[in-house]
């Protein structure tokens, strides 16, 4: 691995650790309001949606249930530029929400 996505791994995960009051203080319902001002332009973010706006943005339903998927791996994906989605700056405070809102989502196994 290099440096320099060393130095991006571990920042992100100091950041993500630095955080941890932030999760008790999260509030689920404030990020699915949120995320139906902002998200839903592209990603389907209501339970019941299937489908994506646009199909290469994944429903947040499918985000919670992928593999491994917890609030320290979306705090480190938000934190990190993608290509295929706009350069959101989100308040900590509505990124913590929008993730509560997204774990919320994950089914029950």
């Amino acid at each position: 691995m290099s440096r320099c996505l060393i130095s991006v791994v571990l920042t992100c995960a100091f950041g993500a650790f630095a955080q941890t009051g932030a999760q008790e203080s999260a509030d689920a319902n404030s990020g699915k309001i949120f995320a139906k001002e902002i998200c839903a332009e592209c990603h389907a973010v209501s339970e019941g949606q299937v489908a994506s706006p646009n199909p290469a943005a994944p429903s947040f339903k499918a985000i919670a249930n992928t593999n491994g998927m917890s609030r320290i791996a979306l705090i480190v994906w938000f934190q990190t530029p993608h290509q295929t989605m706009p350069n959101l700056m989100l308040k900590a405070e509505d990124q913590d929400n929008v993730i509560a809102y997204i774990l919320s989502l994950k089914d029950e196994n």
